[in-house]
């Protein structure tokens, strides 16, 4: 009996060793792919007034018991089809606010005609990663809305995919029927693994709304990657994110950050407000745009704003105008 206690104890032992090596070799991959991805935005090329403003540093992070403050956060995806460098057709911005325990979410309609970053010139926003990657893309986005950006995340589409696959798919409730890219989603709760929610999350011509539809689309998808992503529950489920995340995904947080991120400011995903980017399409020199007067751009910035409880650095912006 005695002989029998000492090998039940020795195999618990060894249980609780391996499965502590695991636990350690699962750390180094998650450490080694915080590395991997992570891509700090350089200072702007041409320093000026407004970019002093927006690279201010940091504030210091609250004592502990003190609420943390709100985050503002640039998520984009890039589609890449062919030898083309990619476009970021997909443009969310997400302020996090955890002592509310809410998130605002909006997104950018891709032909939004606005200046690029450190430049005179007035182009699509998804045009800004064509012409200068992750930093043009961030700085033209803050131009834009007037409003510095914290923390971006980028992802490549097709490695998107590979991540749904990874959280065992999703599920959401279609607005209308409709085929694209030789799937069908008929009206309703459907089931999306990572081919077919990449179709459903790029579908825009058939849309009643245009980009406005495959913006809501894409917010569907997001809020239920997020919901997903908060079950995770299995140690080998985990390792599968991280190897797509490392192939897909760069970003200018940092392990500590994405720490941060998930014990403080996770349960203000439960509750999102969205917003709506108003404006109007319409051709410039033989090119659709989607024009944003400045009015609204005032009225998104004071709504973001208003969620986070505080004033931000105002950023001279030229004015855009509307010709046809």
């Amino acid at each position: 009996m005695k002989r029998l206690r000492l090998i039940i104890i020795g195999l618990l032992l060894l249980s609780l060793g391996g499965t502590t090596w695991y636990v350690h070799q699962l750390f180094g991959r998650v450490q080694q792919t915080a590395k991997s991805i992570y891509e700090p935005l350089p200072p702007p090329p041409v320093p000026s007034v407004a970019a002093a403003k927006m690279e201010k540093p940091k504030p210091e992070e609250p004592r502990q018991g003190e609420d943390k403050r709100p985050l503002k956060l640039l998520l984009f995806g890039v589609d890449k089809r062919g030898s083309d460098p990619g476009r970021s057709d997909t443009l969310i911005f997400l302020a996090i606010h955890p002592g509310k325990k809410e998130t605002l979410m909006f997104s950018i309609p891709r032909d939004t005609r606005t200046f690029l970053a450190d430049s005179d010139k007035e182009d699509k926003i998804n045009h800004a990663y064509s012409k200068g990657g992750i930093p043009a893309t961030v700085r033209t986005v803050e131009r834009f809305l007037d409003v510095p950006v914290d923390y971006y995340v980028k992802v490549e589409m097709e490695g998107f995919a590979a991540i749904v696959d990874s959280l065992g798919g999703i599920a959401v409730d279609n607005a209308f029927a409709f085929d694209y890219e030789g799937y069908h989603f008929p009206k309703g709760m459907i089931a999306l693994d990572g081919e077919k929610a990449l179709a459903y999350a790029r579908m825009r011509y058939e849309d009643p709304e245009g980009d406005f539809g495959r913006n809501k689309r894409q917010q569907l998808i997001l809020r239920e990657l997020m919901s997903k992503a908060k079950q995770i529950s299995t140690v080998g489920k985990m390792d599968d994110i991280l190897a797509n995340i490392g192939n897909s995904f760069k970003t200018n947080l940092t392990l500590s950050d994405m720490q941060e991120l998930m014990l403080n400011y996770r349960s203000s995903l439960d509750h999102l407000e969205t917003q709506r980017l108003q404006g109007e399409g319409g051709m410039y020199q033989g090119v659709y745009y989607y024009f944003v007067p400045e009015q609204e751009r005032l009225r998104i910035k004071q709504e973001i704003e208003r969620f986070i409880g505080e004033p931000g650095p105002s950023v001279t912006i030229q004015a855009e105008k509307k010709e046809t």
